[in-house]
């Protein structure tokens, strides 16, 4: 081999040996560079930034070497065979004459002096050696050695084929004597020496160069030729499976054989390899199309003047490789494989690189508390039971924002109001239909000159509130009192404080114009909590005056404006320093609910300035998605484009859906766009496994219109065996139920056989009596499936359990595959210790077939 040119291999017998043939022939063992060596030899190699590779022996004349092939023994690591260009086949051994061996210095020649193209030890006998040489009229091309055999016949192959032709590459197939070759740069043959020496089968190509087997898939080879790189299916020979196309001269080709039908390609004066995972590439050689592997390139080397000359796979580490360069530097290299990530509809979420994962996180992670996952939210939620219960209450634990908690208090009013018959309630309007600005009414409201409870109104002057029944309705939206006589403020507010929104109280009671309320509560709370802040802003309010020339205008409350910084005492000396009716300063504080700024508005703000006020407010709201525009909208077309907003925005399908179960019975609930959530958070409630959850939304989805919504037709059915019609209790035609019987409301009609033909039920596969009869009690797993009321039905007595077995126990299942089934407790019972159908001969794996069943839980034996 010339000089420029430097082949690696890696041993087949260690794991940190490794040979360079070149202009010599040398072995090498790779250790780490922590290991205390003499790291200044000469005969000593840095392969990589943590290991080095140390000389242990060589073979100098190799002049006339054409191709080597390392014996696959371990017992004797150091011999080679090296195949000459005189037709000779000489095993040596790298470690010189320190290895003792028999092989060590055997010569194989042939009859005629030809060169010797390959060379290829068994896989399934290693001291068989196969020889592939150049074409010679009168010889074969094909030969076979034992190189065990001793005597005289030491050097006469076993076994020739291929006569008078030239092979130039041969590769043999694993766990078979089968073994595929390259013949006459034209064809590829397939060779079974069980069966003699002629060739099984064969196809005509020109990819007949480095012949290889997929250590993964041994019906799968690769060759090239050129600039073509060929995959073979040997159990359809006719044509490659796939060709991949290089843009150079291919030079060398290699599976990995730790990754799966994973190829790598090196092409003549490249300074990259080419990878191609062709896992996926099973095309059928009758398929006009070929399959498209996935392929990246790797950089090994960037420097000027430098290719690579040869690579080669690490046997056992995955995705090692050892590559050597013209300049005759050798490296060692790790490919970074893809990472495969899979998440989960349950916030489950791994990733791995090769066979070691690299990561697996839930929803219990940190990462998800920053990540602020909406998905991980809403399934919480839905497990909590979120927006189900009648009780808004629990739910206001479970939302973690202010939003949506103000959204459900919204709801809740309506349901309220809707009790007493208030149509705001029952039509879920809000503060624009409250107002009339949805139907483009004119307000008239009455204005009052309010007086300041609690200081001397004679030195400060009145406030102007504009009343109407209008604004009455949306003040009762609001939660705010609707009658300056209401005895509604003062629960309010103690409500208020008694949940820790002190500041909201006493701003509150400033907006009824209650200073000496606002200042009590500010002092009493100061004093309980030991908070200081309080009890100064109540010194400060303490000394109200409206004149602008007095320093508690000019100083103090204008101190406190700025220096405060509670949202609700800052609107509060805003309401109190304003200098006009508008109150810019108070309206626009984004720290008040929503409910709060409007409740303000409709008390202080004129017809005009409302209005306008109101809707500014609603673009803005709808915009942004913010649930809090609900108020305004209520379940209207509005509303439901400020629901897409948010969902849009957030991802909060579960939200939109729950507020769907209010709407049922109103117009906007044949809007397709409240159908399409509600489907979506089915399907999500689906992909979460929670059952339960999706039936009890159902459940109340269906209540809240009975007759309007669409059920889902019936998609189960059972028939009978004999008659072939459906088995039920009931029978009736056009959704008319007509009893069989007329038992009395307490007793369950028993069906023991078919309505029509009268013939029995089939039997349970378990306990072999006809479904419908009674349930034989077994005194086992599951005998616990019971029911367990409070006070017995039967005795009347607290606390005994009753024994009459729970009706899900003598239900009817049947697998969908076999057709075989019986009572559900049986079958329970069967399954927990058994994996096959329990019918005789059946060998069906029941509960394994679907993928439900791994969800449900085994019934241990025993008792409870």
């Amino acid at each position: 081999m010339a000089g420029g040119r430097l082949e690696v291999f890696w041993s087949p017998n260690s794991q940190d040996k490794f040979i360079t043939w070149g202009s010599d022939i040398s072995l090498y063992q790779v250790k780490n560079t922590s290991v205390k060596d003499d790291i200044s030899s000469t005969h000593s190699l840095q392969i990589s930034n943590s290991s080095r590779a140390y000389q242990l022996g060589s073979l100098t004349d190799v002049t006339f070497a054409k191709c080597l092939a390392w014996l696959p023994v371990p017992e004797l690591e150091g011999i080679i065979a090296i195949g000459q260009m005189n037709g000779r086949v000489a095993l040596t051994s790298v470690l010189g004459s320190g290895e003792a061996s028999p092989l060590n210095g055997k010569e194989y020649t042939s009859k005629h002096n030809r060169q010797c193209n390959t060379l290829a030890w068994g896989l399934t006998d290693p001291y068989v050696l196969a020889a592939g040489f150049d074409k010679h009229r009168s010889e074969h091309g094909l030969i076979l050695w034992d190189v065990t055999k001793g005597g005289n016949d030491s050097n006469r192959p076993f076994m020739e084929t291929a006569f008078g032709d030239t092979v130039t590459s041969v590769a043999w197939f694993s766990h078979s004597h089968t073994m595929a070759a390259g013949v006459n740069n034209k064809q590829l043959r397939l060779y079974d020496f069980r069966d003699g020496t002629k060739h099984t089968s064969s196809t005509n190509t020109r990819a007949v160069f480095s012949i290889i087997e997929d250590p993964f898939v041994n019906h799968r080879i690769a060759s090239y030729s050129d600039a073509s790189v060929c995959i073979w299916d040997v159990r359809n020979f006719e044509k490659p499976v796939l060709s991949l196309q290089q843009s150079k001269a291919v030079s060398k080709i290699s599976w990995c054989p730790t990754h799966h039908s994973f190829l790598g390609v090196l092409c003549k004066e490249s300074t990259s390899l080419s990878l191609y995972d062709i896992q996926n590439a099973n095309g059928v050689a009758a398929e006009e199309m070929e399959p498209i592997p996935l392929e990246r390139g790797l950089i090994l080397t960037d420097q000027q003047n430098e290719t690579i000359s040869s690579f080669a796979w690490h046997l056992n580490e995955e995705n090692r490789l050892l590559y050597s360069t013209t300049s005759l530097n050798i490296r060692e290299h790790i490919v970074v494989d893809r990472i495969t990530l899979n998440w989960s509809p349950s916030s489950k979420l791994v990733w791995n690189c090769g066979k070691k994962i690299l990561q697996y996180i839930d929803e219990t992670d940190s990462v998800y508390t920053r990540f602020g996952d909406v998905s991980v939210i809403m399934r919480q939620r839905a497990v909590e039971g979120y927006g189900l219960e009648a009780d808004f209450k629990p739910d206001s634990e479970l939302m973690q924002d202010v939003t949506t908690r103000e959204l459900w208090s919204w709801v809740d009013t309506c349901r309220k109001l809707a009790q007493s018959g208030n149509p705001l309630g029952v039509n879920f309007w809000g503060i624009r239909s409250a107002l009339r600005l949805d139907t483009d009414g004119v307000l008239k409201s009455e204005v009052f000159h309010v007086p300041w409870n609690g200081v001397e109104t004679a030195k400060i002057s009145p406030v102007n509130v504009y009343r109407s029944e209008e604004r009455n309705q949306a003040l009762r939206l609001c939660g705010w009192p609707y009658d300056p006589e209401s005895s509604i403020l003062g629960p309010l507010l103690e409500k208020l404080q008694a949940d820790g929104q002190v500041s909201r109280a006493a701003a509150l009671a400033v907006f009824h114009m209650k200073i000496r309320k606002a200042i009590k509560i500010l002092t009493r709370s100061g004093i309980q909590k030991n908070q200081v802040s309080y009890q100064l802003v109540a010194l400060a309010l303490a000394g109200f005056t409206d004149n602008r020339d007095t320093l508690w205008q000019q100083e103090i409350c204008n101190m406190n404006k700025t220096a405060l910084d509670d949202s609700y005492l800052r609107a509060a000396f805003c309401f109190l320093t304003s200098p006009s009716e508008k109150y810019e300063a108070v309206l626009n504080e984004i720290g008040m609910t929503v409910r709060d700024r409007v409740g303000f508005a409709c008390c202080f703000l004129s017809d005009t300035h409302l209005s306008e006020y109101i809707e500014h407010l609603n673009r803005q709201l709808t915009k942004e998605g913010n649930l809090d525009g609900m108020l305004l909208t209520g379940l209207s077309s509005d509303g439901l484009n400020l629901l897409q907003s948010h969902v849009d925005k957030t991802g909060d399908i579960q939200t939109v859906s729950l507020l769907s179960l209010h709407a049922s019975n109103l117009e906007v609930s044949k809007d397709g766009r409240m159908q399409q959530w509600v489907n979506s958070y089915r399907s999500l409630l689906d992909s979460w496994r929670l059952w339960t959850q999706r039936a009890k939304f159902d459940v109340q989805f269906y209540k809240g219109n009975p007759n309007g919504a669409e059920k889902p037709p019936q998609q189960v059915y059972v028939s009978c065996n004999y008659c072939g019609k459906g088995i039920s209790v009931f029978s009736g035609t056009k959704g008319k139920l007509h009893p069989l019987s007329r038992n009395s409301p307490n007793v369950k009609s028993k069906l023991t056989g078919c309505p029509n033909c009268r013939n029995p039920l089939p039997r349970c596969a378990v306990c072999m009596m006809h479904l419908g009869s009674p349930l034989a009690s077994w005194g086992g797993p599951t005998e616990h499936i019971s029911k367990k009321p409070s006070i017995n039905a039967i005795t009347g007595v607290s606390g005994v359990t009753s024994k009459k077995t729970h009706p899900f126990a003598s239900w009817i299942l049947w697998c969908q595959t076999c057709r075989h089934g019986g009572h559900s407790a049986h079958l329970l019972e069967w399954f927990a210790e058994h994996s096959e159908c329990p019918v005789t001969g059946c060998s069906c794996r029941c509960l394994n077939l679907d993928t439900i069943g791994h969800h449900i839980p085994v019934i241990a034996n025993g008792h409870d």
